[in-house]
């Protein structure tokens, strides 16, 4: 059965060859012998007589599985477009002509291919029918040579002619026999991605973009992002080798026509994404290597040219340890641009130098947001360590020690970039070997982080407690404004319901202690509180303000505050405003508010003033507490009970229907 289906293709995986090798040694030619089509499109191209951009084509295996080509550029000038073209591939075609034998592009061609870690290939001698067997025999030993301790020794050689067509039938037994064997990228896992690298209008259906799918599915209809610049599109339809599809797979070469986006907004290097799951970046940190025979070091802060992906950058890379970098070494470092750029972890990147413009190294990505960490800092280098193994969990236990706030499962997911079902199971793992705590649902925390919030919670209520023995506790707000291991107040809420559960705190309401806490007013302190409550108490609707009662005590304002608050906080004493009242004042005026409104519907400020025999000064205040409280509502320069507000609201609402 062939995999031209939407089914058959999922079965049979996706297969995605390139072309490599110096400029003239017959890449395009060959494609063409091979499916028939020309991918040199470009004017310019077909009066050259050379590939200047990428060019794609596709054909059909003989099992009937369907597979697409990259066609790059081979001259110098073009490395760009070529390593555009490069990422995404599964096997390479090192092409090299046989009269000509390994050029300089043959060279830096299979260094970019190294360094963007692909693994298979098939060397092939093009143009065999210029030379003698004797020639192409010296050809293949030296082509062996060079090829020796990189992904191509030992890989199979086959030499063909695309003008006699001597030799593609082998070529394309041993491609049919690489994409048999071919185990597909765990790519699934991760959300939609394709680089973009082509753009372009079409008439009757507007944009265009083109580009090998890194990773996930997309659908006709989703709703997708374009990133770094944030603008979202939808997919109106999609086509997959020309054959229009209603879903799209990671390792296809896909076409899609966009709306609601305009062409002028697009560029090479741009990814179309699933909504959300590639923030712009302009800072990452990367293990970098530099390529043995570069001349010279690479020193710290210099200029590079970055790709990743379809993209190309101007950087500066910043060593996270030392000044320079020596030919042949590798370390971590961070890569800073001007403009902002889509990449997600463990993308492979190239550096190429900034003049003249020539491949020098390259590297994985291990943060693609690196936190503000000292750039030489121990922390930062440790960081990179742990992150750079490769393992999702190991990525996912160092993420949750740098956001002390924690981290929900969408934002992890967004940080590693992987599905969020996935992110879920990973969490899982995580909890039950003690590397991650669930705070609800959707937030996680590490170990780490937990043991620090806890232990500066509990010493700053001890602090608060010691030197305030009569408080109750902290309020939540003074809390967390003096906490700085926790800069989230929702986090600090769950945190504090966590530590009540493990009974190291008690909450009541606003206020936080430490369980084993328990105020009690006694001596001197019991003596001030009696005095105090009775002045309150006697006062009535005329208390004193809170200078006025602290006078009373003026020889021992300090113990006399600190019951104040004691009272204030246990619900012995009510501040309204500047006056300090007794509760049992503010139920009676609660009464006298209550029956008035029942009898007469309304209250004014004048009758309640009356009513209680003191001034509007007094009158007001007790007023505007019974509304904050939540027992009067004002409508104009009446009051109603809010009760009585609510019932008429819900009749009002019950006709209307």
């Amino acid at each position: 059965m062939g995999c031209d289906s939407e089914m058959a293709s999922e079965q049979c995986g996706y297969f995605i060859i390139g072309t490599a090798g110096h400029v003239d040694h017959g890449k395009t030619e060959l494609i063409k012998a091979l499916t028939g089509i020309d991918t040199d499109r470009l004017p310019e191209e077909k009066r050259r007589g050379m590939s200047i951009d990428l060019g794609f084509a596709y054909f059909r295996l003989p099992d009937g599985r369907i597979v697409g080509i990259v066609d790059v550029p081979g001259h110098e000038r073009f490395v760009h477009n070529m390593l555009a073209g490069a990422a995404g591939m599964d096997l390479v075609l090192m092409v090299v002509a046989a009269d000509e034998g390994v050029m300089a592009q043959t060279v830096e061609h299979l260094n970019i291919l190294q360094l963007l870690d692909v693994r298979d290939g098939i060397i092939v001698i093009t143009k065999r029918d210029l030379v003698d067997e004797e020639w192409l025999q010296l050809v293949i030993e030296d082509v062996r040579e060079h090829f020796k301790g990189t992904f191509l020794d030992g890989a199979p050689v086959v030499a063909v002619s695309s003008v006699t067509g001597n030799g593609l039938d082998e070529l394309v037994k041993l491609i049919q026999q690489r994409a048999k064997d071919f185990k597909p990228k765990k790519e699934m896992e991760r959300p939609f991605r394709l680089p973009i690298d082509r753009a372009f209008i079409k008439a009757g259906f507007g944009v265009i973009v083109t580009g090998t799918a890194f990773s996930g599915n997309v659908s006709v209809g989703q709703e997708v992002e374009i990133s770094p610049i944030g603008i979202r599109a939808r997919v109106r339809s999609m086509q997959v080798h020309r054959q229009s599809v209603e879903r799209a797979f990671a390792g296809q070469r896909v076409a899609m026509n966009l709306t609601g986006i305009e062409r002028e907004s697009i560029e090479r290097g741009y990814v179309v994404t699933e909504v959300g799951y590639i923030p712009p970046t302009n800072r990452i940190a990367v293990n970098v290597r530099l390529l043995p025979n570069v001349k010279k070091p690479l020193k710290d802060g210099s200029p590079v040219r970055l790709h990743i992906g379809t993209g190309e950058w101007v950087a500066r890379i910043f060593l996270i340890s030392g000044d320079e970098l020596a030919p042949g070494e590798n370390t971590f470092a961070e890569l800073r641009t001007d403009e902002h750029l889509a990449c997600v972890r463990y993308d492979r990147f190239v550096i190429r130098s900034y003049s003249p413009a020539e491949t020098i190294g390259g590297g994985t990505i291990v943060e693609p947001y690196p936190p503000r960490y000292r750039r030489r800092s121990p922390r930062y280098l440790e960081s990179c360590v742990r992150k750079s193994t490769g393992s999702y969990e190991d990525a996912a236990q160092m993420l949750l020690e740098e956001n002390a706030n924690g981290l929900s499962t969408r934002e992890l997911s967004v940080l590693l970039h992987i599905t969020k079902e996935r992110t879920k199971e990973l969490l899982d793992r995580l909890q039950e070997r003690g590397s991650a705590i669930k705070l609800n649902d959707e937030l996680y925390i590490s170990p780490v982080s937990y043991k620090a919030a806890k232990d500066e919670l509990l010493s700053l209520l001890r602090s608060h407690h010691e030197a305030h023995p009569l408080h109750m506790g902290m309020r939540k707000g003074v809390l967390f404004g003096q906490m700085s291991s926790v800069t989230d107040e929702a986090t600090l809420e769950l945190l504090l319901t966590r530590f009540q559960e493990e009974g190291d705190v008690t909450i009541e309401r606003e206020l936080v202690r430490l369980s084993s806490h328990s105020p009690s007013l006694s001596g001197q302190y019991l003596e001030i509180a009696n005095e105090m409550l009775k002045l309150c108490a006697d006062a009535g609707f005329s208390p004193p303000s809170l200078n006025e009662l602290m006078q009373h005590f003026a020889n021992e304002r300090d113990s006399a505050m600190e019951v104040f608050h004691a009272l204030l906080e246990s619900g012995q004493l009510v501040l309204v405003e500047e006056f300090v009242f007794h509760p049992h004042v503010i139920e009676r005026a609660k009464q006298l508010v209550g029956e008035h409104i029942e009898r007469h519907g309304k209250i004014t400020v004048a009758e309640f003033r009356d009513m209680a025999g003191i001034t509007r000064k007094y009158a007001t205040p007790i007023l505007e507490h019974l509304d904050r409280i939540g027992f009067t509502q004002r409508l104009g320069d009446c009051r109603i009970l809010r009760s009585k507000a609510a019932k008429e609201q819900q009749q009002m609402e019950g006709a209307s229907k």
